[in-house]
């Protein structure tokens, strides 16, 4: 399946040849820093795993709720996927996104998530998407209110990383 962002950008299904962009782009500390799942140093063996993650969870929903973000050569740039308990019989899901250094700033991200959400509310049939964000994390922050998202709250002391309490500002979006 694949989603247009813009010219240049579109979401397919996340590729086993995608492996060698996943551990060159993911193998960023800023990008292990502002994500709460994704490992540093990323390696071959959490390719693999993420792979099956997205096997599972795309079995599990009867269709694609992880998509690569790529560019117009092609190439998987970042990811981003849809959470929850049961997206099939739930009326709501968490979307977590992540983009290459390189591509920052450009507004990807921004119209990444708009058609996601876009296409969650049409073909997934959520009432509600949510997203956490670290709360040094201004930038994600920035992405969610340009797409629409309210802030609901402060979580303190919500996620632990690397051993340290990390709070966390909660978003929703509502179709």
């Amino acid at each position: 399946m694949d989603l247009s962002v813009r010219s240049g950008i579109r979401l397919t299904e996340i590729r086993r040849s995608d492996e060698d962009a996943l551990i060159e782009y993911l193998n960023d500390r800023e990008i292990y820093e502002r994500t709460l799942r994704i490992p540093f140093p990323y390696t071959a063996a959490h390719a693999q795993q993420w792979f099956a993650i997205v096997d599972t969870l795309t079995q599990q929903n009867g269709q694609t709720v992880n998509w690569a973000i790529r560019n117009a050569a092609d190439k998987l740039i970042g990811g981003v996927g849809l959470e929850g308990p049961g997206l099939e019989r739930s009326h709501r899901a968490e979307i977590g996104y992540w983009l290459a250094k390189p591509f920052w700033g450009q507004g990807i991200m921004t119209a990444v998530v708009r058609v996601v959400c876009q296409h969650a509310f049409e073909n997934l049939e959520l009432s509600k998407i949510t997203a956490h964000v670290f709360s040094s994390n201004g930038a994600s922050a920035r992405v969610l209110e340009k797409c629409g998202f309210q802030r609901e709250g402060l979580l303190r002391k919500h996620f632990v990383k690397d051993g340290q309490f990390i709070d966390a500002q909660a978003y929703g979006l509502v179709k």
